[in-house]
């Protein structure tokens, strides 16, 4: 007999909390590290850029995961189309493998973003690229609780994403990062480009993202565990 039901977010809470004849608890998700994943100086974005051969003016659009039919990446790829007329040189780097990405290649040629869209395949060192970021977007049909917005948002980049049940649980739409309808190739290329003009919102975004995501640390996650199962907390 289950004596307690450890849930990792809100809707599973309150569900498992109608559902059974138990104790529910609620941690929030496994924990992202903090020391790998953080905000950084100017100077060190400038730096890790450079190592990288990128500008310190040039825009760069994150899109972390698997190249498959779920995570969706034509949507920011088509979007890349209507941001580029704005910033000629930005980048969308695409972090991942996966079965999609031949047919994600032959997207970008065919689009002519062959200059714009690197895909960077599966990477070791991702908290790097999320410190030179200016924007992280995930087009998910579906999702848990992802790990990489809670990346994104320790390390002060904002995020764009598609609405699906994962996205919903971390995004305060218009408060802490904004959230798209799957598909909406324009909402997201617009909602992109009003982020990386508007040094005002961003700022915004930046500093309730980051705060909300202090939950999903390692360190807050083994308190909350602590708690759960009665142990000490060091």
């Amino acid at each position: 007999m289950t004596d307690k039901l450890i849930t990792i977010t809100k809707e599973d809470y309150h569900l498992a909390s109608q559902k059974f004849h138990c104790k529910v608890e609620r941690i929030h998700g496994v924990g992202v590290d903090e020391n790998r994943y953080h905000s950084v100086l100017q100077e060190e974005q400038m730096e890790i850029r450079k190592q990288f051969g990128f500008t310190d003016g040039q825009k760069i659009i994150l899109c972390v995961g698997e190249l498959l039919p779920n995570k969706n990446q034509q949507m920011i790829i088509h979007a890349m189309q209507k941001i580029v007329k704005k910033y000629p040189d930005a980048q969308l780097l695409l972090a991942g493998n996966g079965s999609e990405k031949e047919n994600l290649e032959n997207l970008i040629k065919s689009l002519r973003l062959t200059e714009n869209i690197k895909m960077l395949g599966y990477v070791t060192n991702l908290q790097e690229y999320q410190k030179i970021a200016d924007v992280s977007v995930s087009c998910s049909k579906r999702e848990g609780l992802p790990l990489n917005i809670v990346e994104a948002m320790l390390s002060g980049t904002p995020v764009v994403a598609s609405v699906n049940r994962g996205h919903r649980e971390l995004i305060q739409n218009g408060k802490n990062g904004f959230l798209i309808d799957v598909n909406d190739c324009e909402r997201m290329a617009d909602k992109v480009l009003q982020i990386l003009t508007d040094t005002q919102l961003y700022g915004e975004i930046q500093k309730n993202a980051n705060v909300y995501a202090q939950a999903y640390t390692f360190r807050n996650v083994k308190r909350e565990l602590s708690k759960v199962y009665g142990f000490k907390d060091e």
